[in-house]
C-alpha cells in the first residue's frame, strides 16, 4: 500500500513538472532580443567602460548564449532594414510588430522588455586614513518572450543584480563613478549590477520554459 502511495506521488510530481516546462528540453528554440528600454532611474545603463558600451540587451544575450539553450539570431546584422520598416524594437513591442520582425529575422520568439532600475548608495569608509566609499548597486530587468506567430507571451522573468565594490578618494575627487540619485557609484559596480540582473533572468525564464536551470 504504500509502495503505491509513493509511486503515485512520484508520478504526480513528474506531471507537475511537465506541465511546467513550456518546450521541451531538447528544443533549441531561435530567438532575438531586442533592444531593451530604461525606465525614470536606469539612464546608468548608458555608461561607457573600457571604451566600449554595454547594454543590458548585451548581457542578457551572452547569457542566452552560455546557457546553451538557445539559437541566438543576431538582430544588428539586419539592423538597417529593421529600421527602414520603422519597426520599434525598443521597450514594449506590439503583436503586430513583433510579427513583421520575426519574419524579417527568421526566429519564432523574441525576448523584449526593460531594465526597470538602477539604484545605488553609498557608505563612508577610511582606507588607510584615507577617504572612500562603499557603494551597493542594484539592478532589476524585466523580460517577456514573445511566440512571434501568435502575439502571445509565452513566458515573463524578472532577475535582480547586487554588487558591492570601493572607490578610493582623495580630498574631494572621485574617479571611476558616476551619479545616481544622489549616490556616488562606480562604473564596474554597476555593470557588475546589469549582466547579473541579466544572468539571473535568463536562468528563471530558462528554468519556466524548459524546467531546467540555465546555469546549474
Amino acid at each position: 500500500m504504500k509502495y503505491s502511495f509513493w509511486l503515485l506521488i512520484c508520478f504526480l510530481l513528474n506531471f507537475s513538472l511537465a506541465e511546467a516546462a513550456v518546450l521541451p528540453v531538447y528544443e533549441r528554440p531561435a530567438v532575438a532580443v531586442m533592444d531593451f528600454g530604461k525606465h525614470v532611474g536606469a539612464a546608468a545603463a548608458d555608461i561607457i567602460l573600457d571604451n566600449t558600451e554595454k547594454t543590458s540587451s548585451d548581457y542578457i544575450i551572452e547569457a542566452l548564449v552560455e546557457s546553451g539553450k538557445y539559437d541566438v539570431v543576431d538582430k544588428d546584422l539586419l539592423a538597417d532594414k529593421l529600421a527602414k520598416e520603422g519597426l520599434n524594437t525598443t521597450g514594449l513591442i506590439d503583436p503586430d510588430t513583433a510579427r513583421r520582425i520575426g519574419e524579417i529575422l527568421g526566429v519564432r520568439y523574441i525576448i523584449y522588455g526593460n531594465l526597470n532600475d538602477v539604484t545605488g548608495s553609498s557608505t563612508g569608509l577610511d582606507i588607510y586614513y584615507v577617504g572612500g566609499d562603499v557603494h551597493t548597486v542594484k539592478a532589476h530587468i524585466i523580460a517577456r518572450m514573445m511566440d512571434v506567430t501568435t502575439g502571445d507571451i509565452v513566458m515573463a522573468a524578472k532577475g535582480e543584480g547586487k554588487s558591492k565594490s570601493a572607490i578610493g578618494k582623495v580630498g574631494k575627487e572621485n574617479w571611476g563613478y558616476i551619479t545616481i540619485g544622489t549616490a556616488r557609484i562606480s562604473q564596474v559596480s554597476v555593470h557588475n549590477s546589469i549582466k547579473k540582473a541579466a544572468y539571473a533572468m535568463v536562468d528563471k525564464l530558462t528554468e519556466r520554459l524548459f524546467g531546467v536551470r540555465a546555469f546549474e
